[in-house]
């Protein structure tokens, strides 16, 4: 399991980042420089990189001197962790992963399975968090390109972590929204449209082309670019699945360029490595609001599709879910929930696996009706965890849901799967439901974007 490298410094650039769009748009980012504000007290004494006495008078020239490259990628990773944090709560209440067991009604309407309410204070908050992590990322890749092209910079890892985290944002956004904006600080953008919003995948896809060409040849940057692009081809062709309406009688994901770039990594790293890429959350890091949620203020707990709750109804007690095959507790499940619960607010938020991997090609091999290739990924992956072998026991397609369901748990892939597998989470009030909706543009840029109306 990869850690990433903490610096300090990265408060320098996000504090100058929300700085700037705070004059383009007081009311949608002035909440977002107080906790950066609290950070650079904290840090005040680390922050020397960039040789000035005070980071709060820090001014948009500073980032102009190539040595602030690491602490420009790093105001990239804090603000895509931050992110995630912010969005992984509302996503995961919709699904049948988390459920509401606390007081704020908001987390009630995400918890019966309605997504398109632009008010809802908390998918809000993940639209903003989301933006400026979107802006943020692109702005370092702008920057830090210009130092490549005038030969400044001295080590092209910043740039090639920054078009990871871009990537990232882009992939995101496609996963978990219906629509978006592209803004440029005082340059208000226009709503891309549902049936636009696949592009940002190409986009993403960009980037970890132009990431992959700088990196080392088989280096770890190297094998995280070319695992995220395989999550990406595949998320382009399971958004096909998903709109205009929701395919169920076809729900596989076959995508030939997903599946090679899954093998290639996988015959990098070893078949059997349980490796995973991951953006670190501890007390000097962003934090992740969706462990706080759950894990602190007890506003949300592990949902009964998964866990048998305590006796308080406040907690998870033990796993239920079984393997289909095994009939025993997912072991990747009870590991899952045991190391979130254990690190408090501070879990991490894995953005790929060699365990992702292994489903993009099973779920490939599936859909174009090759039952071996299934068979040797799929059991593949079911060796890591001691698991018998799969050999026609089940049907493919469920044996590949199930598989998702447990090894991607609380990465923010489930609520497309409920819908194309034909599945609901038991706190959803099926009147409320609508199949294939995800997120809306919220109320925070509705109300600040002039070229945003209610129902974009």
């Amino acid at each position: 399991m990869h850690s990433l490298k903490n610096y300090p410094n990265n408060t320098k650039f996000l504090l100058q980042a929300n700085i700037m769009k705070q004059k383009q748009n007081p009311i949608k980012y002035f909440k977002g420089i107080i906790p950066l504000l609290i950070i650079v007290i904290i840090n005040l004494s680390a922050c020397d990189l960039l040789d000035v006495d005070n980071p709060n008078s820090l001014i948009e020239e500073d980032l102009n001197n190539p040595a602030a490259a690491p602490a420009i990628a790093n105001g990239a990773e804090a603000t895509l962790t931050r992110a995630l944090g912010n969005l992984l709560a509302p996503y995961s209440t919709v699904t049948d992963e988390l459920t509401w067991i606390g007081t704020r009604d908001a987390w009630l309407q995400l918890n019966q399975g309605y997504t398109l309410d632009p008010l809802n204070e908390f998918v809000d908050d993940a639209y903003s968090s989301l933006n400026e992590a979107r802006w943020t990322a692109d702005n370092a890749i702008g920057i830090l390109e210009g130092f490549l092209q005038d030969g400044s910079l001295a080590d092209n890892t910043a740039l090639v972590r920054s078009y990871l985290y871009g990537a990232v944002v882009y992939l995101t956004v496609v996963d978990t929204f219906d629509n978006f904006v592209i803004s440029d600080r005082q340059e208000p953008g226009f709503p891309i449209g549902r049936q636009n919003l696949h592009r940002l995948i190409d986009t993403a896809v960009d980037y970890l082309n132009r990431g992959i060409e700088l990196a080392a040849d088989e280096s770890d940057w190297e094998n995280r670019l070319l695992a995220v692009r395989a999550r990406a081809h595949y998320s382009k062709a399971l958004w096909e699945k998903l709109k205009p309406i929701v395919n169920l009688q076809n729900p596989l994901v076959a995508n030939q360029r997903a599946a090679d770039d899954a093998r290639e990594v996988l015959r990098r790293i070893g078949n059997e490595n349980d490796w995973r890429f991951e953006l670190i959350v501890n007390s000097t890091t962003a934090g992740n609001s969706m462990a706080f949620q759950v894990n602190e203020r007890l506003e949300l707990r592990i949902g009964n599709a998964f866990v048998q709750p305590t006796s308080d109804n406040t907690r998870a007690d033990f796993v239920t879910l079984q393997d289909p095959l095994d009939h025993i507790p997912a072991p990747n499940l009870v590991k899952e929930i045991e190391a979130f619960v254990a690190s408090n607010q501070y879990a991490n938020i894995p953005l790929i696996s060699a365990r992702e991997l292994h489903l993009i090609i099973a779920e490939h091999e599936a859909a174009i009706g090759n039952t071996s290739g299934f068979s040797e990924a799929i059991n593949t992956l079911r060796a890591i965890d001691d698991l018998s072998g799969y050999n026609g026991q089940i049907p493919e397609t469920e044996l590949i849901e199930y598989s998702r369901k447990v090894n991607l748990f609380l990465q923010g892939r489930r609520l497309a799967d409920l819908y194309r597998f034909g599945k609901t989470s038991p706190q959803w009030n099926l009147s409320r439901v609508t199949s294939g909706a995800f997120f809306p543009i919220t109320n925070s840029e509705i109300t600040s974007n002039p070229n945003v109306n209610f129902g974009d």
